[in-house]
C-alpha cells in the first residue's frame, strides 16, 4: 500500500531511524521505485536475470548511501545513476554477445507482427553501444528532458541529442529490412 503523504524525503530520513522505521521507509521506497529502475536496467542490459541481481545491488547501495548521510535530493535520479554506474560496470566486466542464430520471424497475423516488430526493436537497441542505447532509454523510455540527462550522466545536451540521433538511425537501419513486412512507415 503506497503511502503518497509521505515524502521521498521523508522517507529517506527515516532510512537513518529505528530497525522498524527503517524497513517500512526502506519497502515505500522500493515500491514506489524499483518499476522504473528495472524498466532501465533491462532495455540497457536486456537481460532479464542479470537486470533483476543488478536491481537488487541498485537498491542495496542506495539504503547504504542514504544511512551513510549521503545527502539524496532526487532518490529516482539517484537510484538511475547508481543502475547506471553497475551497468556499465557490468558492461565492461562481461562483454556480452548478441546471439542471433536460430532468430526465427514468423509473421502470420497482426499480435505476432506487432510481437516480431517489438522483439526486433529490441534486438537492434541491444546492438547499439552503451552511449547511444543508455541516450535513447534515458530519453524515451524513462522520459528524462536533455538537461536531466545532461546532470544524471555529465555529458553535454548537444552530446546527447546526438546519441539519441544516433541511436534512432541505428534502428531504423536495423528494421528497414522488415518495414514493408511489418507496415512500418519511414518516418523523419
Amino acid at each position: 500500500m503506497k503511502d503518497q503523504s509521505t515524502t521521498d524525503q521523508d522517507l529517506i530520513r527515516q532510512l537513518r531511524g529505528p530497525h522498524r522505521e527503517q524497513e517500512r521507509a526502506f519497502t515505500e521506497l522500493y515500491s514506489r521505485h524499483s518499476q522504473r529502475v528495472y524498466a532501465y536496467i533491462l532495455r540497457i542490459l536486456g537481460e532479464q536475470a542479470t537486470s533483476q541481481d543488478l536491481l537488487q545491488e541498485t537498491f542495496v547501495k542506495f539504503y547504504n548511501a542514504a544511512r551513510e548521510d549521503v545527502v539524496v535530493t532526487n532518490p529516482r535520479a539517484f537510484l538511475i545513476m547508481i543502475a547506471r554506474n553497475l551497468c556499465l560496470n557490468w558492461k565492461r566486466d562481461a562483454h556480452p554477445g548478441v546471439p542471433i542464430e536460430g532468430l526465427e520471424l514468423p509473421f502470420n497475423d497482426e499480435t505476432v507482427e506487432r510481437n516480431e516488430l517489438s522483439r526486433i526493436v529490441n534486438l537492434s537497441l541491444e546492438l547499439l553501444d552503451f552511449e547511444p542505447r543508455e541516450a535513447l532509454v534515458l530519453k524515451y523510455y524513462q522520459g528524462y528532458s536533455y538537461e536531466e540527462m545532461s546532470r544524471l550522466t555529465g555529458e553535454t545536451v548537444a552530446a546527447l541529442r546526438n546519441r539519441v540521433w544516433r541511436a534512432k538511425e541505428a534502428i531504423r537501419g536495423t528494421l528497414k529490412p522488415y518495414a514493408s513486412e511489418l507496415g512500418i512507415k519511414h518516418q523523419r
